[in-house]
C-alpha cells in the first residue's frame, strides 16, 4: 500500500484491531520484525503513563483515563487513531524487546514516517509531548484509579483467528 492508502486506512480505522493490524504491518515492514499473540488491556493507571508493557508478559495495558479524554476533546478520528496508532506502536516495540524508551520512540518516528509519511501527526506524536496535540490534557487528567481492568476481545485477532 502507498503512504497515501495507509494515512486513508488508518483515518477511518474502526477500533484497536484493525490499528494495530496496521502497527504489525509497519513495524514488519521497516524492521522486518513480528510478533503475535498479545493482548490489549484497558487499565486505570496513573496518567503520567500513556501505556506500558511488561517485558517477558503477552499484554499491552494502555492508559483508560488518557484514552477517554483524548475521545472527549478530539473530534476527530483521524487523531484520535493517530494517537492510539502511536501508542500501540510505542508498546509493541517493547514486546519486539526495545527497552530504551529514546530508542523506542526514535524508532517509532522511523516506522511512522515511512508508512504514513514524514508529515503525518502519529509521527510527531511519537516524539513530542501530547499536550503540543491535546492542549487541554492536563486540564482533564486528574488520576482517577479505581483499579479496574478491561481486557479487549477483538485484539491481535489474525494471530489468533482461533479465539473467539
Amino acid at each position: 500500500m502507498t503512504v497515501y492508502a495507509n494515512r486513508r486506512a488508518l483515518s477511518s480505522a474502526d477500533g484497536f484491531d484493525d490499528i494495530f493490524e496496521m502497527v504489525k504491518s509497519a513495524t514488519e515492514r521497516s524492521l522486518k520484525l513480528h510478533r503475535a499473540g498479545l493482548t490489549l488491556v484497558l487499565g486505570d493507571i496513573p496518567n503520567s503513563v500513556g501505556a506500558y508493557h511488561e517485558m517477558g508478559s503477552n499484554a499491552i495495558v494502555m492508559n483508560r483515563n488518557l484514552l477517554r479524554i483524548v475521545e472527549k476533546i478530539s473530534r476527530s478520528r483521524p487523531k484520535r487513531n493517530a494517537y492510539v496508532f502511536m501508542i500501540l506502536l510505542h508498546e509493541y516495540l517493547h514486546s519486539l524487546g526495545y527497552t530504551s524508551d529514546r530508542q523506542v520512540r526514535e524508532l517509532g518516528k522511523q516506522i511512522t514516517d515511512d508508512y504514513l509519511g514524514r508529515r503525518h501527526m502519529a509521527g510527531a506524536m511519537a516524539v513530542r509531548p501530547l499536550d503540543q496535540f491535546f492542549p487541554d490534557l492536563g486540564k482533564l487528567s486528574g488520576f482517577r484509579d479505581k483499579g479496574e481492568y478491561q481486557t479487549i476481545r477483538r485484539f491481535d485477532s489474525s494471530s489468533t483467528p482461533y479465539i473467539a
